[in-house]
């Protein structure tokens, strides 16, 4: 009965995995715009960017890539993933290359970016933005997830990006997790405005070559900064910046100054390594 019992939940597992991986459209290669609910999958790179109009879409690049082949420019605006009205659109394992913005999105409840990349940026890598007066006060019920994307900034040939890695508004209670942000020219790692209550877990920025504030709050009281990592082989200036209220534990910081934990409310088993003078 045991081993009977342990082999019916393994196949159950399997197929909950494999409905989560399902597709039911391959997106055409000439195709830009989704607006029917469903999920989408890509069987292969392409050169034109990808527009999701609408909630209750799903797009699985499947590491495919999005390359923008005019740098400067191009199809889209310059935009890679596009997302208006993005309650419950999820983007994952998609690979942008080239755009001036990687992905932009504009989303309501329970919608994820999961697991992307985004090279050479010429703008803002990953910009999400809600809108914080919608909806009763307090976190939405299912709060929106950024969560395993990365941002590259090594060999881009690209000048200094103006903008930070990710750049989110008006997000209540979002979680911001696992995230590595590595070799980036522009001025910071994350701009976290208007959204309070927040979780901050486990993202890494490393080795920047320039950013005065890594980590910048506006207006987002009360988030939870826990196992995130800076660190840079030289100084870049400042860790935390405005993080009222905010709860810090076990941080590392390397060649940050200054670090910014004075300003957290809570402030528990930080690490922070000062540059040399």
């Amino acid at each position: 009965m045991r081993l009977t019992s342990k082999t019916g939940l393994a196949l159950a597992g399997l197929l909950l995995s494999a409905n989560a991986l399902a597709c039911d459209t391959i997106l055409p290669a000439t195709q830009v715009g989704i607006s029917a609910p469903g999920k989408y999958c890509l069987s292969g790179n392409r050169s034109l960017p990808i527009e999701i109009n609408g909630p209750d879409i799903e797009l699985d690049c499947r590491t495919r890539t999005l390359t923008n082949l005019s740098i400067g420019g191009g199809p889209g605006g310059g935009v890679g993933i596009m997302v208006r009205g993005g309650g419950k659109v999820v983007v994952r394992n998609c690979r942008v290359d080239g755009f001036a913005n990687g992905i932009q999105a504009d989303v309501a409840s329970g919608a994820q970016l999961l697991n992307n990349t985004v090279l050479r940026a010429q703008d803002t890598p990953i910009i999400v933005h809600g809108n914080p007066f919608q909806g009763p006060p307090g976190p939405p019920a299912e709060p929106v997830r950024i969560v395993g994307n990365r941002v590259i900034g090594y060999d881009s040939g690209q000048p200094a990006n103006w903008g930070p890695a990710l750049r989110v508004h008006g997000l209540p209670g979002a979680v911001i997790a696992n995230n590595v942000v590595a070799g980036y020219r522009g001025r910071g790692g994350l701009e976290l405005g208007e959204s309070p209550d927040a979780q901050l877990t486990g993202n890494q920025f490393l080795d920047f070559e320039t950013g005065h504030r890594m980590i910048q709050f506006m207006n987002s009281p009360r988030a939870r900064v826990v196992h995130n990592t800076i660190m840079s082989r030289q100084p870049i200036g400042e860790g935390l910046v405005g993080a009222v209220d905010a709860t810090c534990v076990e941080n590392v910081f390397i060649n940050v100054q200054p670090s910014g934990f004075a300003s957290c409310s809570v402030a528990r088993y930080n690490v922070e390594q000062l540059p040399q003078p």
